[in-house]
């Protein structure tokens, strides 16, 4: 499952979580930070009812605490936080529990009530910060550790502001063990919660990855199999089609016939009157054009498969094409450069590409340019045993964004109603499927151009 999400442009597992729990850190840290920045001042109410003789030594160190933690604050948003997010996420914990464990120094020692700020630290810092088992019994053990050291310092060198100068050693140990004992007892409590809400974190994050791994390969997978439908309803369209033709093929072509055969007794008895001759000649010309219509059906009725490929001249594929699009290219002059070339495929295949691109082009030459002729110019190479077909037109062009996206199904830059999106899409499946690759190319305002590549037909 991780390998199609990685296929997919999703980030391996790990990684991942790497990254969500890098995040993670800094904007619980910052929350940390804040609440600290708020909390710390806010005890000054607590030091008034309690240690009045002691409101201004306590005040400096928590303005002080306040501006280490500002430092750290602000270095939470800069470009160097991702780096060091596991050192970031410390500071708003530990800062405070100094300060805390200052302030039992400079009051009472073991005596002193402060020292359940220290159990708010503990829960405080393992619920609100994701920290991992074993951080979290190194946070625990370092707030220990200080409290533990203040109360010995206080023991061993009483400040001069100590509200008790001289406790009884068995009164403060009784303290420093009841103290010590509910802080252990908070201690092995949050820790335990860490390493259960740590294993939830990433089971959570695990399933919601592997999810959106799934809604990717769903994604993809819709799109193809739109894609797919797509051009099985155009096979569809194509059959119906050639069954069209087929039944015109039947009907017209044997009347057809006999009008050739009656036009061409019509043009002998008329060989003496010019007037009437120019005028079987015009009828002549456009019977042919009948001809050449019909004849063009009949590829659709009895097209080429793909397995069964053909070499043909790509000017008549071309030609076909032309005849079937004009309408919709009226009034614009088609330029053709070495058309002359034989290619292998499938010729009925190859048609609907050039089809779909005459289109295309017409519909590029709608908005003329004033001062520019509308014009159309297809042109072929060859290079490493391929033939190279270019189509060119100077319409309105294609904005510079939307070229990675022509060759989407349904993508379209045409107005509502004036396309699907799948002609491009479509064209790019027949050439692929005969081994070429197809590109376009564009200057907004100015031009496209469109190209593929067809397998060369060896030359007898």
């Amino acid at each position: 499952m991780i390998a199609h999400a990685n296929q997919l442009g999703t980030p391996l597992l790990p990684e991942a979580y790497r990254e969500f729990d890098r995040d993670l850190r800094i904007l619980r840290a910052k929350a940390g930070y804040v609440l600290a920045l708020v909390l710390m001042p806010a005890g000054v109410t607590l030091d008034y009812f309690v240690y009045p003789n002691l409101l201004w030594k306590i005040m400096q160190v928590r303005l002080l605490c306040d501006v280490a933690l500002l430092a750290c604050f602000l270095f939470s948003f800069s470009r160097h936080a991702a780096r060091f997010s596991k050192a970031l996420d410390k500071p708003c914990v530990l800062l405070p529990t100094l300060s805390i464990c200052w302030m039992i120094y400079l009051s009472e020692g073991a005596l002193s009530p402060y020292y359940a700020g220290l159990n708010l630290m503990v829960i405080g810092g393992c619920l609100l910060i994701p920290y991992t088992t074993r951080e979290s019994a190194g946070v625990c053990a370092s707030i220990l550790l200080l409290y533990a050291s203040a109360c010995m310092l206080f023991r061993v060198s009483p400040p001069h502001s100590a509200i008790h100068q001289s406790p009884t050693l068995v009164m403060a140990g009784q303290f420093l063990y009841n103290n010590v004992y509910f802080l252990a007892l908070t201690s092995i409590i949050c820790v335990t919660a860490s390493y259960y809400m740590g294993a939830r974190r990433y089971e959570d994050f695990r399933l919601r990855h592997e999810l959106d791994g799934n809604n990717r390969e769903l994604a993809t997978t819709i799109q193809r199999l739109k894609a797919t439908e797509v051009q099985l309803v155009q096979s569809e369209k194509m059959n119906a089609l050639g069954k069209l033709s087929a039944g015109l093929l039947h009907e017209v072509n044997n009347p057809l016939n006999y009008t050739f055969m009656a036009l061409e007794a019509a043009q002998q008895d008329a060989a003496e009157n010019p007037a009437m001759k120019e005028t079987l000649d015009d009828i002549q010309q456009g019977m042919t054009r009948i001809r050449s219509v019909i004849s063009d059906l009949r590829s659709f009725a009895y097209p080429t498969k793909l397995e069964s490929l053909e070499a043909f001249t790509l000017d008549d594929a071309f030609a076909t094409a032309l005849r079937l699009t004009a309408h919709e290219i009226m009034n614009v002059n088609v330029e053709r450069v070495g058309l002359d070339m034989k290619a292998r495929g499938s010729k009925t295949q190859i048609v609907h590409v050039f089809m779909n691109l005459l289109v295309n082009a017409g519909h590029a030459l709608q908005n003329k340019v004033a001062g520019r002729t509308p014009n159309i110019t297809i042109a072929t190479s060859r290079k490493d045993g391929k033939v190279v077909v270019s189509v060119k037109d100077n319409g309105t062009g294609v904005k510079k964004a939307d070229l990675p996206r022509l060759f989407e199904p349904f993508f379209t830059t045409k107005r509502i109603g004036e396309g699907t999106g799948l002609g491009l899409s479509i064209c790019q499946t027949i050439i692929s499927n005969h081994g070429g690759n197809m590109g376009v190319n564009s200057e907004e305002g100015q031009w496209t151009e469109v190209t593929f590549e067809l397998p060369a037909a060896e030359e007898n």
